[in-house]
């Protein structure tokens, strides 16, 4: 049974999670519908108003850009202020402004970019075309995927040993190119 609402909207379980030790971390998992967005926007007013966190301290992490708009909404509304720097967004926009904010910490140059699918298709296939990589017989889906697959890894195209294998060659002179 689940108990009756708070004056905030919250039930019973919600207020605990809201209501939570300082020290503990608050991951909130449940289904769609279910709440997550107000217990964690009110945790986040409950540490900044009542527990006087920074709140450019706290991070919170949504998985979709209309959770982490939402999210910032209620906020801002809860705050009574823009939410600023506040670190709240997606996995892939939070991760985006750390490497801003600290590329050399990721090895990066201060312009880097980063690149969808297309873009990536876009670029093999124009370094093929000006390195006489023969798309007939190297496709450009598969140039692709064995650059991706090494970068996944770790993997350099300097740390790659074609042996006597032609294509995988052509290969690693694009992925060296590319890179």
């Amino acid at each position: 049974m689940i108990s009756p609402p708070t004056a905030d909207g919250l039930n019973e379980k919600q207020q605990q999670s809201v209501t939570l030790s300082e020290d503990i971390n608050a991951l909130i998992l449940a289904g769609a519908g279910s709440g997550k967005t107000r217990v964690l926007t009110h945790r986040i007013h409950y540490l900044v108003s009542e527990k006087n966190h920074h709140a450019d301290d706290i991070l919170a992490v949504t998985f979709t850009n209309k959770a982490a708009n939402e999210m910032k909404e209620r906020l801002s509304d809860l705050l009574r202020r823009p939410i600023g720097r506040m670190w709240v967004g997606t996995f892939h926009s939070l991760a985006h402004r750390l490497l801003r904010t600290h590329p050399a910490e990721a090895n990066l140059s201060p312009t880097f970019q980063i690149l969808d699918a297309q873009d990536q298709f876009r670029i093999i296939k124009r370094l093929m075309k000006e390195n006489a990589v023969d798309e007939k017989k190297l496709k450009i889906k598969e140039v692709q995927w064995f650059i991706n697959k090494n970068k996944d890894n770790g993997i350099s195209p300097q740390d790659i040993d074609v042996g006597y294998d032609y294509a995988k060659k052509q290969k690693v002179k694009v992925f060296d190119l590319y890179e």
